[in-house]
């Protein structure tokens, strides 16, 4: 069971975008999305003709329609207190939106692009009815040596919260809400774990989806990146499962690449936004609904995709891993 929902990105253009991006060249791509109540968020990376990175946020109705009048400029409406002492690169480029309920709480997190001499990542609370920012960004902070360049720590749980910072080795960090400015996460377990044949064949796993808990284990969408050189670096989906518990141990490594479709292959309506690839299938949201899987995803750095999955379709791309 597959079927595909793809989106006209002018559709998902809020109102006040529209004279200036609708002309185009328009993109709309790396969708996250969550559950709530009958119908569904959406949240999305748009870049216009002018280059900047903004995160525009709608309603789906329960068939996965965009809701009319429903989409806002969410990243115009974000504001970053003047003593938080950012640049403007980290401040005005919002990059591969996730959305999460966490705590009863709804956030979107957004990273700010590859730049020096570091990155970074911001979680921001949304009010729940008018999903209007509440308060300030607050970035996510590491305790101890990170990477120079972050962009896919997943937040898991519902209290304690937890993060996974990376997935071969499976490293998991900690967090809290408490309190005001940055989340400052720390290294909570380490699992060393083989996961196959997968990376040697499509490159090391990635982050993407917000890991979602189903029974005993938590289902992970990812992604990896393969490729001769430049120019021709393919984004491949992948799944991988982990343990609902302390030290959360993977328990499922991928085989084959899940079966999201990119009706385009390698081809562009308005060239590539990054040189460097020649086909991009990214999962960034994933609910277990109904008994289907729900998966929002980019494709080529342009368009925004669902793909509905039954569980046969996950399970068939993933193989059990034994503890060690």
């Amino acid at each position: 069971m597959t079927r595909l929902v793809l989106f006209d990105g002018v559709d998902l253009l809020p109102d006040a975008w529209r004279p200036t991006l609708a002309p185009g060249p328009l993109r709309c791509f790396n969708p996250g999305l969550l559950r709530d109540g009958g119908g569904w968020l959406f949240a999305y990376r748009v870049v216009g003709p002018d280059g900047l990175r903004r995160i525009g946020l709608c309603r789906l109705d329960p068939r996965f329609g965009v809701v009319a009048g429903s989409a806002a400029p969410l990243s115009d409406s974000i504001s970053f207190p003047p003593e938080c002492g950012l640049g403007p690169r980290a401040t005005s480029w919002f990059a591969d939106p996730r959305l999460y309920r966490l705590e009863g709480r709804l956030f979107v997190y957004w990273n700010s692009g590859w730049h020096d001499p570091h990155n970074h990542q911001f979680l921001q609370e949304l009010d729940t009815a008018t999903l209007a920012p509440v308060g300030a960004p607050r970035e996510l902070l590491l305790a101890g040596e990170r990477q120079q360049i972050e962009k896919n720590w997943t937040i898991f749980g519902d209290g304690p919260l937890h993060a996974v910072y990376s997935i071969a080795p499976h490293r998991i960090l900690r967090l809290s809400l408490r309190g005001e400015g940055p989340v400052v996460l720390t290294e909570a377990a380490v699992t060393a774990w083989d996961p196959g044949d997968f990376p040697l064949r499509f490159g090391a796993l990635r982050g993407g989806a917000v890991p979602q808990r189903v029974g005993g284990r938590y289902v992970s969408f990812c992604h990896s990146v393969y490729g001769p050189g430049h120019g021709e670096y393919r984004y491949v989906p992948a799944v991988y499962t982990f343990a609902a518990s302390f030290p959360f141990a993977p328990t499922g490594a991928p085989v084959h690449p899940v079966p999201l479709e990119n009706p385009f292959g390698t081809s562009t309506r308005n060239g590539k936004l990054n040189p460097a690839v020649s086909e991009v299938v990214y999962p960034c949201g994933a609910a277990f609904d109904d008994g289907r899987w729900v998966v929002s995803y980019g494709l080529n750095d342009e368009s925004c995709a669902i793909a509905i999955l039954s569980p046969d379709d996950v399970d068939a791309c993933v193989r059990e891993v034994r503890q060690q």
